[in-house]
């Protein structure tokens, strides 16, 4: 997925789900800088314990999760013509 799809310059919350697997940069207000973290399609992002629900996330880098990516955690190929060649069997 390209980062214009999900967002590249908005803003993610606190509490806002992650749209895709990458590295994102935290920013928070006054108390430290602009740091990156890795954050998984699907999780929440999370509150700070100094700033709170004032911190935001912005996309950096897109990286999709091992376990999202089609031919490392997708269907075996050879299941999936076993499951079609058994259907057919079945319908004729």
């Amino acid at each position: 997925m390209k980062p214009d799809e999900v967002g590249k310059h908005r803003a993610f919350n606190p509490g806002d789900k992650v749209p895709t697997s990458g590295i994102y940069t935290a920013i928070h207000i006054d108390h430290r800088e602009p740091h990156d973290i890795v954050a998984i399609q699907g999780e929440q992002f999370p509150a700070c314990r100094r700033c709170g629900t004032e911190v935001r996330f912005h996309i950096k880098r897109l990286l999709p999760h091992m376990t999202h990516d089609f031919d490392l955690a997708g269907p075996d190929a050879r299941a999936l013509k076993k499951q079609a060649k058994a259907a057919g069997k079945e319908a004729g």
